[in-house]
């Protein structure tokens, strides 16, 4: 994979012009050195990008030079979705480099549980970072759906398939869960509905609640009757 790219001038807003041209402004990091601004075609760039990722090695050739680099960083237009600026890094082919290697998952619709719809499968970690050769880079990591077979199954890093003698997993542990099968958790809203009273409860219920009503009145009416023998009590006794 290749892309042609030249030196460019403009910045910021003056990007824009070049943006209606079907081209896009990047810029070339290196170590230790000032970064590089590039153009390059929009067109060109899409499909690399589409093949390569932020993980394989890409031919640069920038008017006359070639160099090795890796897509760093992409940024994309809100609303479009589309890239606006590219970063990219050169890189030393015999230099050990540190990289996030994406994952991603296959076969779901091959699973019977989660065709079933009992089960989904949780990505845990989006990406592991590895070091390795650029060359040595994987472009992402596989996880098959299918090998997961019952629920709470899991694919630990120590799991993941890839060149051991040549890319190095030190972040995580080796029991770390990359992906896991977990059941599905239905929400079900259970609506109390009141039994239908008959008439003659109904009747009952109306009647009990008057009778209540009454003895609370005649209650009240004893309570006033006491309280006003009470005072009457007391005026008399000062007489």
């Amino acid at each position: 994979m290749q892309i042609n790219a030249k030196t460019r001038s403009e910045f910021g807003k003056h990007n824009k012009p070049l943006r209606k041209q079907n081209s896009l402004p990047g810029v070339v990091m290196e170590k230790a050195k000032p970064s590089l601004p590039v153009t390059l075609g929009f067109v060109e760039f899409s499909k690399v990008y589409k093949d390569a990722g932020e993980t394989a090695l890409i031919d640069f050739a920038l008017e006359g030079i070639n160099f090795k680099v890796l897509i760093s960083e992409v940024q994309l237009n809100p609303m479009s979705l589309k890239p606006i600026h590219a970063v990219f890094r050169k890189v030393d082919l015999k230099e050990k480099l540190t990289a996030q290697i994406p994952v991603e998952i296959v076969n779901e619709e091959l699973n019977p549980l989660i065709k079933a719809g009992e089960a989904i499968l949780l990505k845990l970690l989006s990406e592991i970072t590895v070091e390795a050769l650029p060359s040595d880079l994987p472009k992402e990591f596989i996880i098959d759906a299918v090998k997961l077979i019952n629920i709470g199954d899991e694919i630990k890093v120590a799991d993941l398939e890839y060149n051991r003698a040549k890319v190095e997993i030190s972040e995580y542990n080796a029991n770390e869960p990359v992906a896991k099968l977990d059941k599905v958790e239905e929400m079900k809203i259970e609506e109390e509905i009141a039994p239908a009273l008959t008439e003659e409860e109904a009747l009952a219920k109306v009647t009990a609640t008057a009778e209540l009503s009454d003895e609370e009145k005649a209650k009240r009416e004893e309570e006033k009757k006491a309280e006003k023998g009470e005072k009457d009590k007391a005026k008399s006794d000062k007489k």
